[in-house]
């Protein structure tokens, strides 16, 4: 069979995050969660494809050798997408909110090409303990079903106070409710090399947060329009927009 007959159907098989080495031929290690994932939900077996990434080796095509219960081995192929060049960087600060809208605003901000996550502690932060484990899991799965070739990386949760006075990659672009200050367009074009939103909790920073944010010579207030948002529905605001400036991403 002619090689691109034999791939010209991959792209509706499966698709998994593999953290190891890529070339072709080499054979890898599935874990016992991603072997009972293609065995019993999907019903693959041995002699199927997978499509395979790693966030640097591009995305490869691969077969399955051996599925069994407690793992399995797909031994890699083809090269379908190369890598690419590395992207600008979207940083996203994030209060962490309540599980099933955490849930969507990770998915959404993983959609909308953000590279890093991090949760940040402030005085109404509804969600102070973070299952980082399930955290970056959700991460991995939101890249593997978006067709992402990279995975964004996962800070560790700190204070507000610690994230600030510690950032050196250009601006915090911070969404403050009820200020007055410059909206996305007048101060996001594009251009920039990276890029950081931080996002409040549900009933937004107290008093002395926005005095401390005001104070901060790293940090630029934006408006996000009237309405006051949901901390999810501003992120998906400022990941969308940059996005769009910079030509869908």
């Amino acid at each position: 069979m002619h090689e691109d007959e034999l791939y010209k159907d991959i792209y509706k098989d499966p698709r998994l995050f593999l953290n190891a080495g890529f070339e072709k031929n080499v054979a890898l290690e599935l874990s016992a969660g991603q072997a009972h994932y293609l065995r019993n939900v999907l019903r693959r077996e041995a002699g199927s494809f997978v499509r395979v990434f790693n966030g640097v080796d591009g995305e490869w095509a691969g077969r399955l050798e051996v599925l069994g219960k407690r793992g399995g081995v797909v031994r890699l192929e083809k090269l379908l997408k190369s890598q690419g060049d590395a992207k600008v960087r979207v940083h996203l600060l994030f209060a962490p909110i309540k599980k099933q809208r955490m849930d969507f605003l990770i998915e959404k901000a993983v959609e909308l090409g953000v590279t890093d996550l991090h949760p940040v502690l402030t005085a109404r932060t509804e969600n102070r303990k973070l299952n980082m484990e399930r955290f970056e899991a959700q991460v991995i799965e939101a890249s593997e079903q978006c067709e992402r070739l990279d995975v964004p990386v996962v800070h560790d949760s700190v204070s507000l106070a610690q994230v600030i006075r510690g950032w050196n990659d250009g601006d915090v672009l911070a969404a403050i409710e009820r200020v007055h200050a410059p909206v996305l367009r007048e101060v996001v074009d594009g251009k920039a090399p990276a890029y950081a939103f931080l996002i409040g909790p549900e009933g937004g920073f107290d008093d002395s947060e926005k005095v401390f944010l005001e104070e901060a010579p790293n940090v630029q207030a934006i408006s996000l329009g009237e309405a006051v948002l949901r901390a999810e529905t501003a992120s998906i605001a400022c990941l969308a927009y940059v996005g769009l400036v910079q030509g869908g991403g």
